[in-house]
Order: structure tokens, then sequence, then C-alpha cells
């Protein structure tokens, strides 16, 4: 992320902006930013406040769950948020132009993967490979003993850096020679379209 670093000023910027036109139709608070971008929370507001100014970002009122708490229902409150200002003229070539220059090399993507335990096979699909937001799996992960707080670390950095929610699966060895043997739904909408095989020490790809 370097490059677009120096372009738009701070990695943080990158990560909002990338947050904001990947997700049109999404309210944030500046909680939510934080979360979601992995940034801190002086400068999730400074970032806030900058993309307000361009006119890329507008405030919003929303509806946010509180926390709930011991025998209680959970409640709604009335939170101020932003959103993508859908009238920003630059919104359609900015948001081809982040997704074309998300720089996640293949082989920082498999060292990812592979601090989570005995990654079998992995394989990248949808948004991450052809920018489909359409498609139901981002990623497919299949190994026996995989652990499951491990990959949901590094889905969250993933998502970070690419500003949307990634969509995996993970599935067992046999599980998924089955449904190769038997080329079901799931493996069929990831190997029938743009896929990157990170991943194949089974040989079956």
């Amino acid at each position: 992320m370097e490059p677009l670093s120096k372009l738009f000023g701070t990695p943080a910027r990158v990560k909002l902006l990338r947050l904001f036109l990947f997700n049109p139709e999404g309210v944030y608070g500046r909680d939510d930013v934080v979360e979601r971008a992995r940034v801190t929370p002086a400068m999730a507001s400074k970032e806030l406040a900058a993309l307000a100014r361009m006119g890329l970002i507008k405030r919003r009122t929303f509806y946010k769950e509180s926390a709930r708490t011991s025998g209680t229902a959970a409640q709604k409150r009335k939170t101020l948020g932003w959103m993508l200002d859908s009238k920003y003229v630059y919104r359609e070539a900015l948001g081809t132009f982040l997704h074309d220059t998300l720089a996640l090399r293949d082989s920082d993507v498999r060292k990812r993967f592979m601090s989570i335990g005995p990654v079998r096979v992995c394989i990248l699909s949808g948004f991450l490979v052809a920018g489909d937001t359409e498609s139901e799996l981002d990623v497919l992960l299949v190994g026996n003993a995989l652990e499951s707080d491990m990959v949901d670390t590094v889905m969250r950095g993933l998502e970070a850096e690419c500003g949307r929610e990634i969509r995996y699966a993970v599935i067992p060895v046999e599980e998924y020679l089955y449904r190769l043997r038997v080329r079901d739904k799931m493996l069929r909408n990831i190997l029938d379209y743009p896929h990157t095989v990170l991943v194949d020490k089974i040989g079956s790809l």
C-alpha cells in the first residue's frame, strides 16, 4: 500500500476510501470505522473529516444496536455516522482505480493463511480476483484442525486492507474431496469462474 499512501496521504485514508467506495450503501459510525479499517480513533476522526471536506462522504443518522447487558434485550440507539455520497463526481473512477491497485501479492496472502495451521488447499475468487461483489465466496480454505480464531484474525486483516467483508469457507479435506467428485454448486461457483489457486498440497487442481 506504500505507493498509494504517498498518493493519498496515509495508509488510513486508503483504507477508508476503500471502505466507503466498496460499500456504497453502508453507514458507519466512527467506532465502526475504527474496527473495520483497523485504525486508531484519532486517525479515523481525522480522515473522516478530510473525506467529508472532499465531498466523498456525507453525514447520515442511523440506528445501531447497543451492547446487550445481562438479562436485558438489545436496544437500538440513534447514531450519527457517514456514508458514501452517491453524487461524488469521481466515485466510479476512484472505485475502479482502488480495486485495480489492490496489491495483495499471492506470496503475502499465502504466508498469512499458512499461519493458521495445515492448509491443504487455498483458493481465492470473487472480489479478491475479479472484483465480483455478488459471488458466494472470496476464499476457500481446506484443511483439518485449522485454528478458527487464527482464521478469523487473518480474515479481519484482509478486510481492513480490502475495505469490504471477505466471504470465506473452511472445510475439512474429506468434504472437499467429496465436493470435487460430485461437482457440487459451491465448488463450481469457484472453479468455473476466475480464481487463483494459492495452495494445492492435495494435487486436486
